[in-house]
This record gives structure tokens, C-alpha cells and sequence, in this order.
């Protein structure tokens, strides 16, 4: 049985990871002071929010450990595994999950998979390893079509505050957009597996429209779309652009993921985005 592993970036709730089927999970962490908290499991993303407000001293995030990883590959021994993880540029996430992957000695067989991506990225390489694990596709070819995908997948978020994003030091690739733009809602893309400038908005409805362009001019013609929706802490918007997506698409519905406390600590609340596949 071929079964997927994934991390909490994928900000999954676990009624949504239990519909993908997913088998296990690496859980980040998020620390306040020197008090640390597996997200979802010993932090709700209710919780996070409310000590981001309280709490004078600022998140700062830590992958999984081999240990965490290897606590999950373990329980799955004399199966296969797709192991499906958020870009190694922006977490040593992956890098905990390939060492314990050796540890095992090849039970389970698994497979990793960098998806230079995050969050509601993540859902369209764990959903795609769903419908081909239930159509009867071996682990090597599930590899290979995750790996192709990597190239298709566009993820775009739309940041209402950058001081999260300054803070936690995750700016970086993004300081081109940051001096005196504080007022601005810049929209940045993960390409290539990093987080980058895309266009910058004057205000957030305006922002919120500038990605809907964006996203149905990428996929004019693309008969039955993926498309996956994350929020921090904006459930609202989130729900109103998956309604004017699918009527612009006329698709399904989009999945819509809430980022979790890992997430969260860098977007800052309010933040919302897409991510397809093209």
C-alpha cells in the first residue's frame, strides 16, 4: 500500500487530511520565549492568534526533527511512502524527513518529494498523490508526476501587514519591496522555491481583484482547474474570492486551507493567496 506523509506546512486541518488520506505528518514548531509548541497538535491556530496578540515576545518557527520523521516512518514499515514537503529554501523541514527516510533502511520504501512550495501549494501535490494512488500508479511513477509538477504549480499570497514577514527574517528575497511600502499590499509569489516580489497594490480589495486577474488569466482555457485557497485568520475573504474564482472558472469549488501557527507567524493575520496549477 502506497501511502502519503506530508508536514503541517500544509496547514491541512485534520478532517482535510483525513479525507486526502494522509498517513502521517512532521509537525513544526513554534516557540514563544523558550516555551515550544508542536503546531496543531499542541497549538491550535485559535490559540497562536491570540498569543500573537497578548504575547509582547515574537514567534519564531523550527522544522520537524529526524526524530519526528522518523516516528512516522516507522509506523508505516512493509508499506510505501510518497513524502510530500514544503520547499527546502524555505524550511529544513525536508532535510529532517531525508535523513530519518535513511534511517529506516528501506522499510517503508519511501519517496521524497521537495515541492518548492507551502501551504495550499503543498494540497495540489497531496490531492494529485491521492487520485493517483486511487487509480493504481506505482510509488516511481507518483515520484515522477510530483516532481513534473513542480514547474506547474503557482502560488501567489497577498500580505496585509510585512511586519511578520520582516520579523521573523523571511524578507530577505522580498527588500526590494519593503522600504516605505508599509501602507502597500504587495502580492509576492513562491518561484523557484523561494518567496519573491510579484506586484505591489495601493489597498487590499484592490490586491484581492489584481489576484483573481491574475489567476483566471492563467488558467483561460484549462479545462477543469486545481485550484487551492489559503487564508491567515480571513476566513470571509477566503470564502468570497473561492465563490468568484469558481464562477470565473466554472469549477469546483477550491479547497480553502487556514494557515496554521508556522505559517501565520511569518504571513501576520489577514493575509490571503492562491495556488494552482497551470
Amino acid at each position: 500500500m502506497i501511502r502519503i506523509v506530508t508536514d503541517s506546512n500544509a496547514d491541512l486541518s485534520s478532517a482535510q487530511a483525513e479525507a486526502l488520506g494522509v498517513s502521517g505528518m512532521g509537525y513544526t514548531y513554534v516557540s514563544f520565549g523558550d516555551k515550544s509548541y508542536r503546531t496543531f497538535v499542541e497549538l491550535s491556530t485559535e490559540q497562536f492568534h491570540e498569543m500573537l496578540k497578548t504575547n509582547p515576545l515574537f514567534p519564531k518557527t523550527s522544522a520537524p526533527s529526524v526524530g519526528d520523521f522518523e516516528g512516522v516512518y516507522a509506523k508505516l514499515k512493509g508499506d510505501e511512502v510518497i513524502s510530500l514537503h514544503i520547499s527546502r529554501d524555505l524550511s529544513g523541514t525536508i532535510a529532517s524527513a531525508e535523513t530519518a527516510a535513511q534511517m529506516m533502511n528501506g522499510d517503508p520504501k519511501i519517496a521524497i518529494v521537495d515541492t518548492r512550495s507551502i501551504s495550499a501549494g503543498e494540497t495540489l501535490f497531496i490531492t494529485e498523490a491521492r487520485r493517483m494512488i486511487d487509480a493504481g500508479h506505482s510509488l516511481a511513477e507518483i515520484k515522477a508526476a510530483m516532481e513534473a509538477m513542480t514547474s506547474r504549480v503557482r502560488m501567489h499570497v497577498i500580505f496585509d501587514t510585512l511586519e511578520n514577514l520582516k520579523r521573523g527574517g523571511r524578507a530577505s528575497n522580498a527588500q526590494a519591496f519593503l522600504g516605505g511600502l508599509l501602507q502597500m499590499k504587495p502580492i509576492l509569489t513562491v518561484k523557484n522555491g523561494k518567496l519573491e516580489p510579484l506586484e505591489r497594490v495601493r489597498t487590499m480589495s484592490k490586491a484581492v481583484a489584481r489576484l483573481k486577474e491574475i489567476v483566471v488569466h492563467d488558467l483561460k482555457g484549462v479545462a477543469a482547474p486545481k485550484v487551492a485557497i489559503i487564508h491567515a485568520a480571513a476566513p470571509a475573504a477566503a470564502e468570497q474570492l473561492a465563490t468568484e474564482l469558481t464562477n470565473a472558472l466554472g469549477t469546483n469549488t477550491p479547497m480553502v486551507v487556514e494557515a496554521g501557527p508556522a505559517i501565520a507567524a511569518h504571513s501576520g493575520p489577514g493575509a490571503i493567496g492562491v495556488a494552482y496549477l497551470v
